[in-house]
This record gives C-alpha cells, sequence and structure tokens, in this order.
C-alpha cells in the first residue's frame, strides 16, 4: 500500500517511507514498527497506534480491528470499508473523515472528533460515542443498534435511514438533524434535543422520553399515537409523515386527518372512518382497507399495491396517480375510476359504465361514449365532454361546472339538480333532456 503518514515528535517530521525508525524511548508516540507494518501491508489488528498522524492517509479497507487509536489524527482519512471492530479511538480526530461502510462494531468513540466525517452505511453497533462530536456528519443508513449517543452532538447530522433501535441518545443534540426514515424503536431519547429536527417516518415505538427531552407537540403526539393499539379516535388529527407500520386502527375515527406522506404499511385500517382524510403520497402496501369509508379522501400518488380496498367507499376520491398492482383488490367500480383519470377517457367506449359519485374533475372525454352511463354526483367539473354522446345517461345533482360540453349530444340525459355553472353547452343536443331545475328541454 502507498500511504501518505507523518509521525510528528515535537517540530520534526518522520516519514515512514523513508525505512524503518526505532522509536521505541518515544512513549507517547505510536509505534513505529506497526504504523511501518500497516503501510506495508494494510493490517494491523491490535496495534499500538496511539496519538499516530494519519490526517488524510489512504487506509481503505485496512484491517485496524481492535487498534489502539487513542488520540490519533485521522482528520480527512480515507478508512472506506475499514475493519475498526472494537477499536479503541477514544478522542481520536476523525473530522472530515471518509468511513463509508467501515466497521466500528464496539469501537470506542468517545469524546472523538467526527464533524462533518462521512458514515454512510458504516456498523456502529454497541458502539461508545459518548460526547462524541457527530455535527453536519453523514450517517445515511448507519447501523447505530444499541449504540451509547449520550450527550453525543448531532447538530445538523444526516441520519436518514440509519438503525438506532435500542440507542441511548439522552441529552444528544439533534437539533436540526434529518432522521428521515429513521429506526429509533426502544431508544433512551430522555433530555435530548430534537428542536427543527425532521422527524418525517420517524420509528417512535417504545422510545423512552421524559420532561427535558425536547420534541415537538406533534411528534409527541404521534409517540403518544404508536405506542397504542385498538380503536382510537383520531379525527382532525395531524398524523402527516408519522411511521405506523403494522398498527391496528381496525374501526378507527379518522375523518378528516392529516395522513399525507404517512407510513401504513401493513396497517389494518378495517372499516376505519377516513372520510376527507388526506392521504396523498402514503405508503400504504399491504394494508387492509376493506369496508373502510373512505368518501372524499385524497389518495393523490398513494402507493397501494397489495391494498385490500374490497367493500371500501371510495365516493368522490382523488385516484390520481395512486399506485395499484394485481394483487390490489378494488371493486370494478373504482378499477375503472382509476383508470379513467389516470388514462383518460377520449374517445373512450364508456356505454353504461357507472360512475355514480366519481372524483372525475378535468378528465378529457373528448368524444367519449357515455349513452345511459351512471353519472349521479359525480365531479366533473372542468371536464372535456365535447362531442361526446350521453343519450339517456344519469347526470343527477353531478358537477359539470365550468365543463366544455360544446356540440355534446344529451338527448334524454338526466341533468335534475346538476351544476352547470360556467358550462360551455354551445351547440349541445338538449333534445328531450331533463333540466337542472327539473323540467324537460323540448325538441325543436
Amino acid at each position: 500500500m502507498q500511504l501518505l503518514m507523518r509521525l510528528k515528535i515535537g517540530t520534526i517530521t518522520l516519514l515512514l517511507s523513508l525505512g524503518p525508525l526505532l522509536l521505541s524511548d518515544l512513549a507517547q508516540a505510536a509505534n513505529s514498527r506497526h504504523l511501518q507494518q500497516l503501510e506495508e501491508t494494510g493490517e494491523c489488528a491490535q496495534c499500538d497506534l496511539q496519538n499516530a498522524e494519519l490526517g488524510g492517509a489512504e487506509l481503505r479497507g485496512v484491517n485496524l480491528k481492535g487498534a489502539n487509536l487513542k488520540g490519533a489524527d485521522l482528520s480527512d482519512a480515507d478508512l472506506s470499508n475499514a475493519n475498526l471492530a472494537g477499536g479503541n479511538l477514544e478522542a481520536a480526530n476523525l473530522s472530515t473523515a471518509k468511513l463509508l461502510g467501515a466497521n466500528l462494531f464496539r469501537a470506542d468513540l468517545e469524546n472523538a472528533n467526527l464533524q462533518e466525517a462521512n458514515l454512510k452505511e458504516a456498523k456502529l453497533d454497541s458502539g461508545n460515542l459518548l460526547l462524541a462530536d457527530l455535527s453536519n456528519a453523514q450517517l445515511e443508513k448507519t447501523s447505530l443498534v444499541k449504540a451509547n449517543l449520550e450527550g453525543t452532538n448531532l447538530l445538523l447530522a444526516n441520519l436518514t435511514n440509519a438503525q438506532l433501535v435500542e440507542a441511548s441518545l439522552a441529552k444528544a443534540n439533534l437539533q436540526q438533524a434529518n432522521l428521515d426514515g429513521t429506526n429509533l424503536k426502544g431508544a433512551n431519547l430522555e433530555g435530548a434535543d430534537f428542536q427543527d429536527a425532521n422527524l418525517f417516518r420517524t420509528d417512535l415505538r417504545a422510545t423512552k422520553i421524559n420532561e427535558e427531552t425536547v420534541l415537538d407537540e406533534k411528534w409527541l403526539f404521534i409517540r403518544e399515537v404508536v405506542n397504542q393499539q385498538g380503536t382510537q379516535n383520531l379525527a382532525g388529527a395531524d398524523l402527516g409523515g408519522a411511521k405506523l407500520e403494522g398498527m391496528n386502527l381496525a374501526g378507527a375515527n379518522l375523518a378528516n386527518a392529516n395522513l399525507a406522506g404517512a407510513y401504513l404499511f401493513i396497517v389494518n385500517l378495517q372499516g376505519a372512518n377516513l372520510r376527507g382524510t388526506k392521504l396523498t403520497n402514503a405508503e400504504l402496501r399491504y394494508a387492509n382497507l376493506s369496508n373502510a369509508n373512505l368518501q372524499g379522501a385524497d389518495l393523490g400518488n398513494v402507493e397501494l399495491a397489495e391494498v385490500n380496498l374490497e367493500g371500501a367507499q371510495l365516493e368522490n376520491v382523488n385516484l390520481r396517480a395512486a399506485k395499484i398492482s394485481e394483487e390490489t383488490v378494488i371493486d370494478h367500480q373504482w378499477l375503472l375510476v382509476w383508470d379513467i383519470v389516470n388514462v383518460g377517457g377520449q374517445e373512450r367506449n364508456l356505454v353504461g359504465a357507472n360512475l355514480k359519485g366519481a372524483d372525475l374533475k378535468g378528465v378529457n372525454f373528448h368524444r367519449a361514449l357515455l349513452s345511459h352511463a351512471n353519472l349521479e354526483q359525480t365531479d366533473l367539473s372542468g371536464c372535456n365532454l365535447e362531442e361526446a354522446i350521453l343519450f339517456n345517461a344519469n347526470l343527477k345533482s353531478a358537477k359539470l361546472a365550468g365543463a366544455n360540453l360544446e356540440r355534446a349530444k344529451l338527448r334524454g340525459a338526466d341533468l335534475t339538480g346538476a351544476d352547470l355553472t360556467g358550462a360551455n353547452l354551445n351547440q349541445a343536443k338538449l333534445c328531450g333532456t331533463i333540466m337542472p331545475d327539473g323540467t324537460e328541454n323540448t325538441c325543436e
């Protein structure tokens, strides 16, 4: 290995590449023989490298298992995929160091400087990071299971999808940290400061807090919710971005709640009241929504793969950009509605289709065949129905505000109670049509 290693003693810099140095009389210096071994072989398990000057060194993939690196300068060093398991890195300087995928299992990093260090996908399970400085550190997908992070500075740290199961974060500073998708299940958060932290889809199950924990009221409430089971009254609750994976919310009242972006993987919502609920961008894979009331809910861009929607009430539901799979269980009527809003209705044969109560706002039905279709209470606001065939269609109480019905054929259609505010009826054929006021339009 070509390593640039410097050992500083006072004002003298010794370059190990010049040959072996006998420094046994320098008690505070790193063992020169071990440094040379590291340089030549990349293997230095159990080595004594205390106070070694390794700033900027190229150390990718080296084996330093159990090595003593206490007080060492490893700033800006590249230790990607290195094995530092069980190593002593107490008070070491690892600022801006690259530790991607490094193995630091049970390593001692007490009081270590890890400012702006890159620890993506590193393994620090059961590690000791007491009072370490991890401000601005990159910790995406890093494993810190059962790690000791008490008093650790994680200001502005990126912990996206990190694993902190049963870790201790007592009195840790997590201000403005990014914990998007972070797993904190069973973690000790007593006295931890989460001011302005991002907790989107953070797992807060079985977490421990106390009166000194600084956590926004929304996330305090979500923590309370995820640590309860059974039927709950959550009408109007703000659960946006909450991780509710695996919860039993059968029969729960979630009317008008905010669940936008929530993680509802394998959640049981059988028979739940989700009327008017906002579910945009939510993850609902494998959820059970059978017989749930979703009337007026917003399911825009929702993940519905393998979801059970059998018997669910989906009147006036926004299904735009919702994602379904072959395994999604959904009644034929609503599968058709989903297809129309996502594929379109231009020149489509929808004769006799049951689209009652569907949210079809803005759909292009140019020259579509809608004769005998059931469009009662259907929202067709802003739709393009130019030259559409609507013979004998049921349009009772339909919303047609701003719709384009130019040259549409509505013979025998029933528009009783329909809203035609701002609709374009230029050259529309209305012979025998029941108008909104209940009168029949006579044929010329």
